[in-house]
């Protein structure tokens, strides 16, 4: 019986123990905590007790957080501190009490100034947060517990993106639609978050067909904060000039713009991708085979004793049209795949020149499924237009027996 009754104390103490060490380590890393008797700020700072609180408790009290529970900061550094201050106002007709609760890992809450407000008092609530590592997508939070019905607890958040030593807005250059004939300009900013930095350099096309059409200008600018207000903590910003010439290869334009710093081999190569559609005079038309999109005929799979056909059209359009004779200069699959011009109409301003794609009966077997840029056949024709030499569209194909 005795080793039974002493068992029995030995537990209660080590439980007693763990659960001391449990609510320590909770509460742990907060300039204010509540253990589970849930006293209150007020009478832990000696502003009021509860008793006396309960006293003045005549009316019913209502929390307004001025400007909303959120903040979004924007973009800052990874290990910079940031700090934000929101405003609790007492906006009903008793005492508002303020209890500072649990806060995620990497946002701390400072001492509250007032933790009873009045009726029509208010008082400030300041998050400050340190991130460790980049964060496109940083969010922290800490709780408030009052004593309004409505809002027993408050969730205040802070949002934004932790940047890495450099961000580039936009993080893709789209260009749309641009014409074959024209010059076209567009900009993307390079923001720099290390003070050491102050070069962009080595600035590259990086799709070898139509680098000699692009010009690339980068020039340091002010940062002017209310132009850009998510960047406004970082030390510098360059825009950068994308201007591009007429005479681009029609269809889908995907490339890559990169360049590096003053810093090198710290910091390595940044790179902007870019997407786009070049057109023009000159278009091709075609059925539900015809990807325009993606600029690609798409035959499937043909069986070589079958063989198949597949017409579409190339319209031209603009003052050269009259003066314009496609003819085709490469196919490939040359061996599976033959392409013939037509003779031209004329509808309206367009002119329309017949197209024929033709796996002839026999053809050997071939394999262009399109899985990558590299598993496309593709047909090229020859123009005699100022600006646009060549005309090219892709094939997706697979001959089998």
């Amino acid at each position: 019986m005795l080793r039974i009754l002493l068992t029995i104390a030995v537990g209660a103490c080590v439980g007693w123990g763990l659960g001391h060490l449990q609510a320590s380590m909770s509460t742990s890393g907060f300039e204010e905590r509540f253990s589970s008797a849930r006293t209150t700020l007020s009478e832990s700072t000696g502003q009021i007790t509860t008793e006396e609180l309960a006293a003045l408790s005549t009316g019913t009290p209502k929390l307004e957080v001025v400007g909303g529970n959120e903040f979004r900061f924007g973009t800052m550094q990874h290990g910079d501190s940031m700090s934000h201050t929101f405003v609790f106002r007492n906006i009903g007709d008793g005492p508002l009490t303020l209890d500072l609760g649990g806060s995620t890992c990497k946002c701390t809450v400072g001492r509250l100034k007032s933790s009873v407000l009045n009726p029509g008092e208010e008082t400030d609530v300041t998050l400050t947060w340190t991130p460790v590592a980049a964060n496109p997508d940083f969010s922290q939070s800490a709780t408030i517990h009052t004593n309004a019905a409505d809002t027993p607890e408050v969730q205040l958040s802070v949002r934004g993106q932790v940047a890495g030593s450099f961000v580039i807005e936009p993080p893709e250059l789209a260009l749309g639609d641009i014409s074959v004939t024209d010059t076209v300009t567009r900009k993307f900013h390079v923001f720099t978050y290390l003070e050491r930095s102050t070069e962009l350099k080595d600035f590259r096309w990086s799709d070898a067909r139509s680098a000699e059409k692009i010009k690339l200008t980068a020039r340091k600018i002010e940062l002017d904060p209310e132009e850009f207000p998510e960047h406004r903590s970082a030390f510098s910003v360059h825009e950068v000039d994308v201007t591009i010439e007429p005479g681009l290869q029609l269809g889908l334009l995907s490339s890559q713009i990169t360049f590096t710093t003053d810093l090198e081999e710290q910091v390595g190569t940044l790179e902007l991708p870019v997407t786009g559609r070049v057109a023009g005079d000159f278009t091709f038309v075609g059925g539900p085979s015809y990807d325009s999109r993606l600029n690609v005929l798409k035959f499937g799979t043909v069986k070589s004793s079958e063989g198949a056909e597949v017409g579409m059209s190339l319209v031209v359009q603009g003052d050269q049209r009259d003066q314009v004779a496609p003819e085709v200069v490469t196919v490939r699959p040359s061996d599976a795949l033959t392409v013939t011009v037509g003779e031209p109409k004329l509808v309206g301003e367009r002119k329309y020149f017949p197209l024929k794609f033709e796996v002839p009966k026999g053809a050997p077997e071939t394999h262009f499924s399109g899985a990558s840029p590299k598993d496309f056949g593709s047909v090229v024709l020859k123009t005699n237009h100022d600006l646009v030499k060549e005309i090219s569209i892709h094939v997706q194909l697979n001959v089998v027996k």
